[in-house]
């Protein structure tokens, strides 16, 4: 007798498993009860996996390019060795751009921007005659200012007054934006 019960019971719950488990007839192999279930949203990445996606993607079009780098709260993108990419880095960020998160907005964004300006004046400044000034998807140096001879000295030197300037003057980590 107990034997017919245990396979009553388990009899019906396996068939009932068997039908959950099946694949739905579309081939996408998506578990489905009694029909056709949509394939599941995939889940948004964190600005730290879109740009180390973006730095592999980078590579892999031939743009030596540093991993993103991280400080607290704080994730930068990586660096392109623009000497060394020349005429693949546009091409590159094109073909890379669905990695590229979001523009920050608010306060730390606008001081950001200004950065940037300040940055091509200072790179003007330098004997880099024909910096650009920044457009709304930031700085795009053209090959021929990257291969302006004082570039890399006149880069190293703005970065460092640019970044020394945005340490003093960002909100810390935490503060509303």
């Amino acid at each position: 007798m107990r034997k017919r019960f245990l396979v009553g019971c388990l009899l019906p719950l396996g068939l009932v498993t068997a039908a959950a488990c099946s694949t739905s007839d579309d081939g996408r192999g998506v578990a489905s009860v009694g029909g056709t279930a949509a394939p599941s949203a995939t889940p948004s990445l964190s600005r730290l996996d879109l740009l180390t996606r973006f730095s592999q993607c980078m590579r892999e079009h031939g743009v030596p390019m540093t991993d993103p780098e991280v400080d607290g709260d704080t994730v930068r993108q990586g660096h392109a060795d623009k000497g060394a990419a020349r005429d693949k880095l546009f091409p590159a960020e094109d073909a890379c751009k669905q990695y590229r998160p979001a523009q920050e907005v608010g306060p730390v964004m606008d001081l950001k921007n200004e950065l940037a300006r300040q940055e091509a004046r200072c790179m003007r400044e330098h004997g880099v005659e024909n910096y650009p000034d920044p457009g709304p998807d930031g700085t795009r140096v053209p090959s021929e200012v990257g291969a302006d001879p004082d570039f890399m000295d006149a880069r190293e030197t703005c970065r460092a007054q640019t970044d020394a300037e945005f340490a003093s003057r960002a909100p810390s980590p935490g503060a509303t934006r």
